[in-house]
């Protein structure tokens, strides 16, 4: 059973719904937060059993998991993987009371936690490690950081990387990029994709104030800012303020992001903390070249100098400096775009990361089996 947070989560599970070992598991699906109805019935077409917690706030979450131990009772689950911070605090310790054979969660989020300063969601980041049998790193930057800081037992880590089903990213017609530059009047424009969600771990501060040296550099440049949150009044307001009006463009949420993506000359990602970074993923794999952080996972999606470059994460000058580079060298552009394609497609496929998974249960059953170490012991 796949255990999260709420329709947020509706991008991944349907296709874990989808590329799962049918003959070899049976899949159930639940949510601590309410069950967005879409994604319930995609599930439930899939032939996915699906529990809705219907803990909408962390007062409710006490019923949530008297929910889940009934429902783990009930169908007698014999693995439940947890995903994120709450699910996992909630789940895992369902789990426990109902005796699920095999407890496994998977470590979405990288050193936030510890770079916040937040000691009690630390600790309960060690609760979590301790009630799985094992925890699946997205990053092996994650699972160094769990393993060195946390105290994880190296035992119960396993690394495996976020994983993309690649038919999904795809542009909808070869003239789909062309109709993007018109629809947004950048037929000659240079043109730059972020695509994150509106945050500061993403990097948006520094990317909007490196962007003055970039314009007096390259001064057809147009930004294009394809993503949601609850700081977007922020960056609008310092976009203004630096003079930046017209020169980044913020559309929201886009359905058509492969086609966005494809119609840039760059994605560009500054992170200040991330665990993985799958836009970049999906940038290489259009064959897009990209300018992202040297932090958290990126380093293991982006090969500097190879399929984009790679800048100190907050460093405002390295990345105006990288930007200009890429933006204002063709020949460059050219090399960079595409050679990264064939290397993500077979690195990153989302049937890979679902093996994976499946190797870790089968892995945890055959600890049962023996008899010799359970694996509440791999402390």
């Amino acid at each position: 059973m796949h255990f999260a947070q709420d329709s947020d989560t509706s991008g991944f599970f349907p296709q874990l719904a989808v590329w799962h070992d049918r003959p070899r598991f049976r899949m159930l699906f639940g949510t601590l937060g309410p069950l967005d109805p879409t994604l319930r019935a995609h599930m439930e077409r899939q032939g996915v059993s699906c529990l809705d917690c219907g803990s909408a706030t962390r007062g409710a979450y006490p019923r949530g998991l008297l929910r889940l131990l009934e429902f783990l009772k009930r169908h007698r689950v014999e693995i439940l993987h947890t995903h994120l911070f709450d699910p996992s605090a909630v789940g895992l310790t369902a789990g426990l009371l109902a005796r699920t054979p095999a407890r496994v969660m998977t470590r979405h989020y990288s050193d936030y936690h510890t770079r916040i300063n937040r000691p009690i969601h630390v600790g309960m980041d060690r609760f979590c490690t301790r009630l799985a049998h094992r925890v699946i790193a997205v990053s092996q930057h994650t699972a160094d950081h769990m393993i060195a800081v946390e105290n994880a037992p190296p035992g119960k880590v396993r690394v495996v990387h976020n994983g993309i089903d690649f038919a999904r990213v795809r542009v909808s017609s070869p003239e789909a990029p062309g109709r993007v530059r018109a629809e947004l009047d950048i037929v000659d424009k240079k043109v730059v994709v972020m695509a994150a969600r509106m945050h500061p771990e993403k990097g948006y501060e520094p990317l909007l104030e490196a962007l003055p040296r970039v314009r007096r550099r390259i001064p057809d440049l147009v930004v294009l800012v394809a993503g949601t949150g609850p700081f977007e009044s922020r960056y609008r307001a310092l976009s203004n303020l630096l003079g930046l009006e017209g020169g980044v463009r913020f559309l929201g949420f886009r359905r058509d992001l492969p086609d966005v993506i494809a119609a840039a000359d760059l994605v560009v990602l500054p992170s200040l903390a991330e665990a993985f970074g799958l836009v970049l993923v999906e940038a290489l794999y259009l064959g897009v070249p990209v300018v992202a952080s040297r932090v958290g996972g990126i380093p293991e999606i982006v090969e500097n100098e190879v399929d984009g470059l790679l800048v100190s994460p907050g460093d405002r000058d390295a990345l105006a400096g990288a930007l200009i580079r890429v933006l204002g060298d063709s020949v460059l552009r050219d090399r960079l775009a595409g050679a990264g394609r064939e290397r993500v497609a077979r690195r990153f496929a989302f049937d890979h990361m679902v093996r994976e998974y499946e190797r870790v249960y089968d892995e945890l059953d055959h600890t049962r089996e023996r008899g010799a170490r359970t694996p509440d012991s791999e402390e």
